[in-house]
């Protein structure tokens, strides 16, 4: 998707997808990337949550590493975890069938660990699920805020 952002950084420090949803990931070239149209939160902006305008994160993906999600669910009371590849999370979320919504976040070493929901339009509604991302460098890039 080509579209146009006034700002990018790369100071994970300044940014958060905490509570951030996504329908949209593009995988081109080891370039992973999550488009958040409602935006992302950016300390610049003080405490609304999102409080960029559009923006998308994208990774440069190592190629010694690997992306995928953990997905939790409940089969007769008990927890069973399902991996998705990255290609299967991309399907799920641009079909629609999923939205993703990016929670905490822990850093590794070349990696990040996301802890999300993801929504679906049935029941049970939401799964927990875990992200993790291995990755050589991290972009954000987003518009401001429009007051």
């Amino acid at each position: 998707m080509d579209i146009h952002y006034e700002l990018k950084s790369q100071d994970s420090d300044a940014f958060s997808l905490h509570d951030c949803r996504t329908s949209l990931i593009e995988y081109e070239n080891n370039r992973l990337t999550f488009f958040f149209p409602a935006g992302i939160f950016c300390e610049d902006y003080g405490d609304d949550w999102p409080n960029t305008g559009a923006a998308s994160v994208e990774y440069l993906v190592d190629p010694k590493g690997r992306v995928f999600l953990y997905l939790f669910m409940e089969i007769d009371g008990q927890t069973i975890r399902k991996e998705y590849s990255i290609e299967e999370l991309i399907q799920a979320v641009n079909s629609g069938r999923w939205e993703l919504e990016f929670a905490y976040r822990f850093d590794g070493y070349q990696e990040v660990l996301y802890t999300c929901w993801i929504w679906e339009n049935q029941q049970p509604w939401t799964y927990e699920a875990q992200l993790f991302i291995g990755m050589k460098e991290e972009v954000f890039r987003y518009n401001p805020p429009r007051l």
